[in-house]
């Protein structure tokens, strides 16, 4: 029989990216029952079921893990779902199309949201790492909002003086509240209706152009 030379190293790939997969979805869930804080590198790995070395071998230390878990949260659910789902929209319907997918990504996956949400919290503690990652976050968001409100201006859906730096904050703001709200009382607050409020008022912040 012939030898595949290929077999053995698509094999290995193969492995790697599922012991990743394991690692980083252990550390989510962990962090979503008990913080970043006191989730430790020995805790994720007896969760994901490997050695505390492959952990260490993997991402070299617990903020690298941790960048590994907020890349994989934040930037494949950008480029999976949120980018495609905007495409061309502009104004109050991107605005729109952006509430809808994290509407969604809490039907599909509240855990690992729940995860994400923790550490934007827990960045208020002094972790310079988790701290420096979550701000870049919250100004990459609240630049995509703009850019979306700047194009509706640009088209005519979106009157002319709205202030699209001003409307992003808010909608942000209004965004991490409404998700905290229901995270501390999901009873009273769940959070289809807290983010169908949301939609509603960016309806009002974004007054139709003339062109509308």
């Amino acid at each position: 029989m012939a030898r595949d030379d290929h077999a053995m190293p698509t094999t290995m790939q193969a492995r790697s990216e599922l012991s990743t997969t394991r690692l980083i979805e252990a550390a989510a869930d962990l962090i979503a029952e008990q913080g970043y804080d006191r989730t430790t590198l020995m805790a994720i790995a007896k969760r994901a079921g490997y050695t505390h070395g492959l952990v260490t071998a993997r991402f070299g230390s617990k903020e690298g893990l941790l960048w590994a878990v907020v890349e994989r949260m934040v930037v494949d659910w950008q480029e999976a779902l949120l980018n495609p789902s905007i495409g061309a929209k502009t104004g109050p319907e991107a605005v729109h199309a952006m509430l809808s997918e994290v509407r969604t990504s809490w039907r599909k996956s509240p855990k690992r949201m729940r995860a994400l949400y923790t550490l934007m919290f827990e960045a208020l503690l002094p972790i310079p790492t988790l701290n420096e990652r979550m701000a870049q976050l919250h100004r990459d968001l609240r630049r995509s909002a703009q850019k979306a409100v700047q194009d509706g201006i640009a088209d005519g859906s979106v009157r002319r003086d709205t202030d699209a730096a001003a409307v992003a904050r808010l909608v942000v703001g209004g965004l991490r509240g409404a998700v905290y709200q229901h995270m501390l009382d999901p009873r009273s607050v769940p959070i289809d209706r807290a983010l169908g409020e949301l939609t509603a008022l960016v309806d009002a912040l974004l007054p139709p152009g003339s062109e509308s």
